[in-house]
């Protein structure tokens, strides 16, 4: 397959290295493989969950992002659109799971009080356990755009596949370390 390169790639490419070294998304410690990393920070403002669970301004929250490393390995395998698909839920699934591990008393995550992450593919993670946070993203087109670029920009074939793939805003997702723990918490079953 070609590599089709979007025209802003450059751009993308340095911006998406300066956000990941400024969040450490890089380190050991933030990795939750095989598809995630999360970086830890401070809730700025309070709000409760469908499931009761309440985050006060200042708790620790987990912020999730994908391993665009192992994104673009995906790509590496000839597989075709629906395996492809399959693979990175397989994936997003086993880092659920890992995830709820780490996030078990004694874990590194031990005292996070949700987790939350910003995607363009969030039809169909109400089923995983997520819920989405009404407007919970400012400029939700603008981030959405960069979004897209950055996997556009990730992926052998460039935009031309994403087009239809996901949607063209963002939403803000939340599930609570409760709920995750014990939805992904050797239940040995996947959701969704």
């Amino acid at each position: 397959m070609t590599r089709r390169r979007v025209p802003y790639h450059p751009i993308i490419a340095v911006y998406d290295r300066v956000y990941r070294l400024w969040h450490g998304l890089d380190r050991p410690e933030s990795d939750v493989p095989p598809a995630l990393c999360v970086d830890v920070q401070r809730g700025r403002r309070a709000l409760v969950l469908r499931d009761g669970a309440e985050i006060r301004r200042g708790d620790r929250i987990g912020v999730l992002h994908t391993n665009n490393e192992q994104v673009a390995r995906l790509h590496v395998r000839p597989l075709t659109p629906m395996a492809l698909g399959l693979e990175f839920r397989r994936q997003l699934f086993a880092s659920l799971e890992t995830l709820a591990a780490l996030s078990q008393p004694g874990g590194r995550f031990q005292d996070i009080v949700a987790f939350t992450g910003v995607t363009i593919f969030h039809h169909g993670l109400a089923r995983a356990g997520f819920e989405i946070e009404k407007n919970g993203v400012a400029f939700a087109a603008l981030v959405g755009a960069y979004q897209r670029a950055l996997l556009a920009s990730l992926h052998p074939a460039g935009s031309s596949r994403l087009l239809r793939l996901a949607s063209a805003r963002c939403e803000r997702l939340w599930i609570s370390r409760e709920k995750l723990l014990a939805l992904y918490l050797d239940t040995g079953r996947r959701l969704g």
